[in-house]
């Protein structure tokens, strides 16, 4: 069983149904406000006893396959359900909750939690910059408006999605690989000559159904 957690609201952007989940091998949604249902039980020492809940079914967190993150962490926003003075403490928990949790278990975490993201490294500037160091390709970070025309490129697993230059698509790959994240979406500079990369970001920064779907296809192929 593949394990969807994302932010309140976000199942449309993503090409999902309201109370559906895509289709294929088993795929379960869970949104921050399900962290509030009764029965959830981790232990970081004893992590194979850990239990979830989902759709009000207790269930044993051994059974998941794989788990995608789309999200950075809890924000109040996710928690209509919770009284507003207490949101922020209660996603506050909910976040180092998921980051303990995310790092304890047996199956692929697409992407591994930091401490600065629930989703991964991908947004991190920092993991970036070491990896344009190791290519030789220039870091444009920090530039505040490129000067060139540039390209946004999705990569999920090792893909591109949608079409691309080959040699754009080719610094892509080799930027997230070296970078050792699974997904993310960079905006190179559209020059074969003179590689760069401006920014990077989750590939959900930019939400599309064909990324997600890549992104399951890949978890199966893992899991």
């Amino acid at each position: 069983m593949i394990l969807l957690i994302l932010p309140h609201g976000a199942r449309r952007p993503l090409g999902l149904a309201p109370r559906g989940a895509p289709a294929g091998r088993a795929v379960t949604l869970l949104e921050p406000s399900g962290l509030s249902a009764p029965g959830w039980a981790h232990d970081p020492d004893r992590p194979r006893e850990d239990r979830l809940v989902l759709d009000g079914e207790i269930r044993p967190a051994r059974q998941l396959t794989a788990v995608i993150t789309v999200l950075d962490d809890v924000t109040p926003a996710d928690l209509p359900h919770v009284r507003a003075e207490d949101r922020c403490f209660v996603a506050s928990e909910m976040t180092a909750f998921l980051r303990s949790w995310l790092q304890t278990l047996a199956c692929p975490v697409l992407d591994p939690p930091t401490a600065l993201a629930l989703s991964g490294a991908a947004g991190d500037r920092a993991t970036w910059s070491r990896a344009t160091a190791l290519l030789a390709v220039a870091d444009r970070q920090a530039s505040a408006v490129p000067r060139i025309r540039t390209r946004a490129i999705t990569v999920i697993g090792g893909r591109v999605i949608g079409p691309a230059p080959a040699p754009t698509a080719a610094t892509a790959l080799s930027l997230v690989q070296a970078a050792g994240v699974t997904a993310a979406r960079l905006t190179l500079a559209d020059d074969a000559d003179e590689p760069a990369l401006y920014a990077a970001a989750p590939w959900w920064y930019a939400p599309s159904p064909a990324a997600l779907r890549a992104l399951l296809t890949h978890a199966r192929e893992l899991s």
